[in-house]
C-alpha cells in the first residue's frame, strides 16, 4: 500500500515537472565575441554593478534559428546588475534581446559570469519565432587579467529556450528536500 503511494507521488511529480518546464519551438544559440574595450564602473569587475561591453558581435559559433546568420555588430551595449531591465541589444535582421533579470553566478578573483533571463523577438534572419518573443538567456563572463585592475575582457551566449543557469530553481530544491525526506522516512520504518 505505501509503496503504491510511493510511486504515485513520484508520478504525480514528474507529471507536474513536465507542464512546468517552459518551451519554445524556435530553439538555437549564438555566441558572441566583444571587439571593443569593456570596462567596469568601479575599474575592478569583481566589486562593479555597471559593466560596458565594448563592441558585441555575433561569431561563428551558432545553431538553430540563428545559424548561418552573417556576422552582426550591435556596437556598445551597457547594464545594469541591479536593474533586471537595463541589457537591451539588437537589430532589424538578427532581432532583439531584451532583459528581464540579471543573476550573478560565478564570482571569484580576475573573473565574473552572470545568467541574465530575457525575451528575444525575431529579426528578418531569425524569422517569427514560436513563441515570438521567446523565453531567452544570455550568459555572459568577464575575466581581468591581473584581477581588479588589469584588461578586461568578455565572451557571451544567447541561448532559445534559456539555457539552465547552474543555480538551482526554488522548484528543484523543493523536490531534492521531498527525495531526501523519503529515503529517510522508508529507512526509518525499515528501522522499526
Amino acid at each position: 500500500m505505501i509503496s503504491n503511494i510511493r510511486a504515485s507521488f513520484v508520478a504525480a511529480l514528474v507529471i507536474a515537472a513536465s507542464f512546468t518546464a517552459a518551451k519554445a519551438d524556435s530553439t538555437g544559440s549564438q555566441g558572441f565575441a566583444d571587439l571593443g574595450s569593456p570596462s567596469a564602473n568601479t575599474g575592478n569587475i569583481n566589486t562593479a554593478t555597471q559593466f560596458t561591453i565594448g563592441s558585441l558581435i555575433t561569431n561563428s559559433v551558432s545553431n538553430g534559428v540563428f545559424a548561418g546568420i552573417s556576422t552582426q555588430s550591435f556596437g556598445s551595449v551597457s547594464f545594469d546588475t541591479t536593474n533586471p531591465t537595463s541589457l537591451t541589444f539588437g537589430n532589424a535582421i538578427f532581432g532583439t534581446f531584451s532583459s528581464t533579470s540579471i543573476t550573478e553566478i560565478s564570482n571569484s578573483a580576475g573573473q565574473v559570469s552572470f545568467y541574465v533571463l530575457g525575451n528575444f523577438a525575431g529579426g528578418s534572419y531569425t524569422g517569427t519565432l514560436t513563441p515570438d518573443p521567446a523565453p531567452a538567456s544570455f550568459t555572459i563572463s568577464f575575466t581581468q587579467t591581473p584581477a581588479g585592475s588589469g584588461a578586461i575582457s568578455d565572451s557571451s551566449t544567447l541561448s532559445i529556450p534559456p539555457a539552465p543557469s547552474g543555480v538551482p530553481e526554488p522548484s528543484s530544491i523543493v523536490l531534492v528536500g521531498l527525495g531526501i525526506a523519503s529515503v529517510g522516512a522508508v529507512a526509518r520504518r525499515k528501522k522499526a
